[in-house]
Parts: structure tokens; C-alpha cells; sequence
């Protein structure tokens, strides 16, 4: 089936542009403060939809080897908190930590990448 344009990604994209880019120019104040909001949550929304389903297949794929195989990805997570609380996985784990280092650098890619220094 072939695709409809312009898609999400490319409708966020567009009104992130127009309000960035040709609105915000144009105002000041606490006026411009909100604009500026919408635009970067906008951004996020783009970046979520462009690298969300990876960073969450990426997450699967670490817990499910952390905590063996669930459901859902909330389960899995779940599953991991009990672990640790029960001390069935050390909170020094080299695993643990890659796991951690790996879903905080995906969030921060698409929640701000900045910080990432990207």
C-alpha cells in the first residue's frame, strides 16, 4: 500500500519549522517562551516516532536477556526492579550497567539529545 504525504513525521516537521523557524522570529515575551515549548515538544514527538520503536526493541532485547522472556516491555521492566530488590541481580552488574548506560542514552536521544552532546 503506498503511503500518504505528507506522513506524521513529515506533518510534526512542518509545523515545528513554521513555528521555529517563521513564528518565533516574530514574538517575544512569554509569548515566544510557549512557541519555543511547542516547537521543541514537537521535536521530541518527531524524534520519538523516528527512534522510538528501536530504542524500545533495543530495551526488549537487554531485559530479556537481564530477566529472561515476558509479555511486555512493562513487564520486563518490572521484572527487573523485583530482581534487583531481591538481590537476584547484583546492582554492580556490568550487564545491569551496559543495560542502564544503553535506555538512558536512547531516552536522552530523543528527549534531548544535548545532553548527549549531539
Amino acid at each position: 500500500m503506498a503511503e500518504d504525504r505528507p506522513n506524521a513525521e513529515e506533518l510534526i516537521e512542518s509545523v515545528r519549522e513554521f513555528l521555529h523557524d517563521k513564528l518565533l522570529p516574530t514574538m517575544d515575551g512569554h509569548d515566544a517562551f510557549e512557541v519555543r515549548i511547542a516547537a521543541n515538544l514537537l521535536a521530541i514527538a518527531l524524534r520519538e516516532l523516528q527512534q522510538g520503536p528501536a530504542a524500545a526493541a533495543g530495551e526488549r532485547v537487554r531485559l530479556t536477556e537481564l530477566v529472561g522472556p515476558h509479555d511486555t516491555l512493562e513487564a520486563l521492566e518490572t521484572e527487573l526492579v523485583r530482581k534487583i530488590r531481591d538481590g537476584e541481580i547484583a546492582v554492580d552488574s556490568a550487564t545491569l550497567r551496559s543495560h542502564l548506560r544503553e535506555t538512558v542514552r536512547a531516552r536522552l536521544a530523543i528527549s534531548n539529545p544535548k545532553y548527549l552532546g549531539k
